[in-house]
């Protein structure tokens, strides 16, 4: 898995070189999700653009914004003890002014701000239009709140200004909020509304800006259901044609898809990730569940049949995706007969990534009021049940991996061993899924794209060594790898 972040630390890339003046400073903390991530390098930008000085540090910050999460309660109690944190280092003069933004304030609006005195300011999942009003208020001794009962999105011919908080090499490109699906379980189109797709051309626009001005190789796109994309717009989805249109962008060598439902995995999407070459064999797939009793509870439209149905297509047109799902036990209702044909399930499809969650009892989604709730204790024996298997299924694909070669685009040096540097395959989306531990014994800079031969596995990670060969340089860093 990736490396774990402190949450009131953020590595910002790169800082906003200004002058001239006295500047007021801002530091940011993200929390949740990439959707959230994008949303926050939307807020820096702003800001940056209206003369605040983008930091790192919060301590000694003039303004510290936390754009938050509020999905499941796990994420709300985050959230919280992040704020809640914040304003200790005001009351002890270490920042001047706190801001909370994002899914909590949208989801929770008054009671929320009344519960929290001390935050200076307020702004909901769409605030990027009144930011640097709302922190200069805020400086000046007011309160402001600035709620809007659903997002704004950026449209074509307007210069989608973001301050990146990834490493230069990728960055995630958000398409769409909001989500027409309606799951039991969920409230995020309570927080965020149906489904709000961008046009096509701003979204290819912010893409082509993205890799021309940054230096972006890889552009993982997201949504709430970026199957659905396009639909309220459209009238149909047009995913497909976007992944077609971003694989002519000059310069782009990954494209990866997140956060489809299985309803939308449609033959013509399953063409478009087959035949663009710059379309990873990768596809994050959330199936929820296996058992169809559960599946009808948890309204998500698809039975064991369908989904099989799904992944059998997937795999016969595109030998060697990766697949990646989520999983949700302990649902309301969820005995052990059905928690045992989802294990069933699993261990017959064998997903290649996989995250699961413990079932969130959250107010607001349909399934609050559902009978039959199941205790904490039994949904915590069911994860690590599952996570035992997939922690075996996984191993099983590493092994398959060892003694092959794969291409490798290296994130990072690893601090501990000057000729070890991490890095990931086409089958390895940042933060979620495993790493690759190449060993070199020439540099290798983040962004560079290297040929590994795979020597050893473990659950989740790979080993490799770079592989040089005699060829002419290609303008890399040595000869045989790719830049």
């Amino acid at each position: 898995m990736g490396p774990s972040r402190d949450p009131l630390r953020i590595t910002h890339y790169p800082l906003r070189e200004t002058g001239g003046f006295q500047q007021r400073t801002v530091s940011l903390i993200s929390l949740g999700c990439p959707r959230t991530l994008v949303d926050s390098e939307l807020y820096l930008g702003r800001l940056a653009r209206a003369g605040f000085q983008v930091v790192d540090e919060v301590e000694g910050s003039d303004t510290v914004l936390i754009n938050t999460c509020s999905f499941i309660q796990e994420s709300i109690q985050e959230s919280i003890d992040t704020v809640l944190r914040a304003v200790a280092l005001k009351k002890q003069g270490k920042v001047k002014a706190v801001i909370v933004g994002g899914c909590l304030v949208q989801r929770f609006k008054q009671s929320l701000i009344a519960e929290l005195p001390d935050v200076d300011g307020f702004v909901g999942v769409d605030g990027f239009e009144d930011i640097e009003t709302v922190v200069q208020r805020a400086l000046h001794g007011e309160r402001p709140q600035h709620l809007r009962p659903r997002p704004r999105l950026p449209h074509r011919g307007r210069r989608v200004e973001r301050s990146p908080l990834t490493p230069p090499h990728y960055a995630y490109l958000k398409i769409s909020e909001g989500c027409l699906k309606g799951c039991s379980f969920c409230v995020i189109p309570k927080i965020k509304g149906p489904l709000s797709s961008r046009p096509l051309e701003a979204v290819v626009d912010e893409a082509r800006q993205l890799v021309e001005e940054r230096g972006v190789r890889e552009l993982i796109v997201v949504g709430q259901d970026t199957s659905d994309y396009g639909v309220d717009l459209y009238r149909r989805a047009r995913t497909p044609e976007l992944l077609g249109r971003l694989g002519r962008i000059e310069g782009l060598r990954w494209i990866r898809l997140l956060y489809c439902h299985p309803r939308g995995i449609t033959g013509e999407l399953i063409e478009a990730i087959r035949d663009e070459p710059a379309v990873c064999k990768y596809l994050d797939m959330a199936i929820e569940h296996a058992d169809d009793a559960v599946l009808q509870r948890m309204n998500r439209g698809i039975t064991q049949a369908m989904l099989r149905e799904r992944i059998e297509a997937l795999r016969a047109a595109i030998p060697g995706i990766a697949l990646r799902t989520s999983i949700i036990v302990g649902f309301p209702g969820e005995t052990e007969e059905a928690f045992s044909r989802l294990l069933a399930f699993l261990r017959d499809i064998q997903f290649e990534r996989l995250g699961a969650f413990r079932y969130s009892h959250e107010e607001g989604s349909a399934a609050f009021r559902f009978p039959d709730q199941v205790p904490d204790a039994v949904k915590e024996e069911r994860f690590d049940r599952l996570m035992r298997l997939q922690q075996e299924i996984a191993a099983a694909v590493n092994a398959r991996s060892v003694g092959g070669t794969s291409e490798v685009l290296i994130d990072e040096p690893d601090p501990g061993d000057p000729r070890q540097f991490v890095g990931r395959t086409r089958a390895d989306c940042p933060e979620v899924d495993g790493v690759v531990y190449v060993h070199s014994r020439a540099p290798l800079a983040p962004g560079t794209f290297v040929p590994v031969r795979i020597t050893d596995s473990y659950e989740y990670d790979l080993v490799g060594t770079a592989i040089v060969s005699d060829s002419p340089g290609t303008g890399s860093l040595f000869p045989g790898v790719v830049r």
